[in-house]
């Protein structure tokens, strides 16, 4: 297994005024970009850090987060972003490839994506949806290309990289409301929080006990698999509970 691999992390981003379309959501984009990127930026296994882009807006935020940024004349779509970004890393260097709307991404998940991604050539993770994927890594010397796009998730496995399993918020990519509504569940980022301008606590009705699932007020359910449980001795179904999506936390 190599050791001490110090990895170069990339990340692809269109214009924010344009990036979020499905979701309705523009202004979401930036602080998505800034979670993803504080994420990255955090591990020490990652060496640098650099955004390829052709919105100055992105760059000046990224410059403001202390990463790097490559600048196109014009946007030439996601994996000829990539091409010109993996032009740019020094030999000896493993990538690290993410995309730019995972607000759950933490730098635990980024350090055990990257502690696994040391057994394999190449590898990724598949998106929340299983088709997709939102991290990709190769090795130092490794040829290896990402595959990113429609259905990413068998073309990086047809091409020989590795499924890694991560958490919850390594998978969550988000582009529809209902994406949105999840990654709040799992716990987004204080960038994406902070934007949100959203309480993080909210009422909801248990559906189901092993583990917790609810339903909340908009009718939504989703399961709290390693949220903490107080003041609930034997939680039921049809029970109101309080839950803390800063803490991940259920209560009465």
């Amino acid at each position: 297994m190599p050791l001490g691999i110090k990895w170069h992390a990339l990340i692809p981003a269109k214009a924010l005024h344009n990036s979020k379309s499905r979701l309705g959501r523009n202004d979401l984009a930036g602080p998505f970009l800034a979670d993803t990127v504080a994420a990255l930026i955090g591990s020490a296994q990652v060496s640098q850090f650099t955004v390829i882009t052709s919105d100055p807006e992105v760059a000046s935020l990224v410059e403001g987060l202390g990463g790097d940024v490559i600048m196109e004349e014009s946007s030439t779509g996601l994996l000829n972003a990539l091409d010109l970004g993996l032009e740019n890393v020094s030999a000896g260097t493993g990538v690290v490839i993410a995309l730019g709307d995972l607000p759950c991404l933490s730098t635990r998940d980024v350090d055990l994506f990257l502690e696994q991604a040391t057994h394999h050539d190449s590898s990724f993770t598949c998106d929340s949806e299983g088709t997709g994927s939102t991290m990709w890594a190769r090795l130092p010397g490794s040829s290896a290309k990402p595959r990113f796009g429609v259905r990413s998730r068998a073309d990086h496995r047809i091409h020989g990289a590795v499924e890694i399993p991560c958490s919850a918020g390594a998978h969550r990519d988000v582009d529809t409301s209902t994406d949105l509504w999840d990654a709040i569940r799992i716990g987004v980022g204080p960038h994406t929080l902070q934007a949100l301008g959203t309480p993080t606590m909210y009422i909801a009705t248990i559906s189901g006990t092993n583990p917790i699932t609810a339903i909340d007020e908009s009718g939504i359910q989703f399961s709290y698999p390693d949220y903490a449980i107080s003041d609930l001795i034997a939680p039921r179904i049809g029970q109101r509970i309080r839950i803390d999506t800063a803490n991940k936390q259920i209560m009465l």
